[in-house]
């Protein structure tokens, strides 16, 4: 990668990099967690949902940090909506083993 792609993926991709990383990271995350907060089911729903709240702020600010992104109200969905994705998608090919049609 040359310096310039570098520079086009810093101006657009990179913040959606941030978002889809921090998502995959959330599956270790919600699976820590489950037993500590015995989380079946809707309970479970409820924990991967409040995760990805928690890692799209987090990610919200990384971005920020780094120049990459606005901190705002449609910033902070848009990236829980990122994260979300991610974090299913993660959990999805993990789960079946990447066998899934999904």
């Amino acid at each position: 990668m040359t310096a310039t792609n570098i520079l086009l993926v810093k101006g657009g991709n990179m913040e959606q990099i941030i978002f889809w990383l921090t998502g995959f990271l959330g599956v270790p995350l919600v699976n820590a967690l489950k037993p500590v907060f015995d989380a079946e089911g809707k309970s479970a729903m409820w924990l991967t949902a409040a995760v990805a709240a928690l890692l799209a702020v987090v990610a919200v600010l990384a971005g920020q940090a780094v120049n990459l992104a606005e901190f705002g109200p449609e910033q902070l969905f848009a990236a829980f909506g990122q994260v979300l994705a991610a974090a299913t998608l993660a959990y999805k090919l993990l789960a079946n083993g990447g066998d899934d049609d999904m």
